[in-house]
């Protein structure tokens, strides 16, 4: 009798566990694309252009990119989930209770670098590497990247992921304060 209370608790405790998998990766899924982050009003700007960019919306290869593949870490799984609550947390407390209206986009913007990791273009571009070796430019181009001699990001190089973002932006908050 105790094996078999044993087996049903351990089969209870599996169960739970994968339907506890399934519920947070389907949440972390439901919670990553540009349909969500483009539902919080300030961040209209950034999913119109997103859906123009090859990266995005118009994709020729049928692979877009989510929003988390550039905007959280993929170093580790709890980095992940840390900077995803985080961030997250912090983007619903600004959005709804403190305004978003004072954001200055533009400045944030030319700090793209602080916002978008590397690995996410990485993950797509996986044989930049070698690729760039049969070709002479780009070899010469990111030789000092793969050798780690600079510290530039491929953002600081590559402005994708937001086709005419600047464009779609609201006025610097400051530059309403300066006329």
């Amino acid at each position: 009798m105790f094996w078999i209370k044993a087996l049903l608790i351990l089969a209870l405790l599996g169960g739970g566990s994968l339907l506890a998998w399934a519920l947070t990766d389907k949440a972390l899924h439901l919670t990553s694309g540009q349909e969500f982050c483009g539902s919080c009003h300030s961040m209209k700007p950034m999913q119109a252009s997103f859906l123009r960019d090859p990266h995005g919306g118009r994709s020729t290869t049928g692979i877009q990119a989510e929003c988390t593949d550039c905007h959280l870490p993929h170093d580790s799984t709890v980095n992940y989930l840390w900077m995803k609550a985080r961030n997250g947390a912090w983007d619903v407390w600004k959005e709804f209770v403190l305004g978003a209206e004072d954001v200055d986009w533009h400045a944030k913007r030319a700090r793209a670098n602080e916002f978008v990791y590397d690995w996410g273009c990485l993950k797509c571009h996986n044989n930049l590497q070698q690729g760039s070796e049969l070709d002479n430019a780009q070899f010469v181009a990111h030789k000092p990247y793969f050798l780690g001699t600079i510290d530039k990001t491929c953002i600081d190089c590559h402005r994708v992921g937001h086709t005419d973002l600047e464009r779609n932006l609201p006025s610097s908050p400051l530059a309403a304060t300066d006329g």
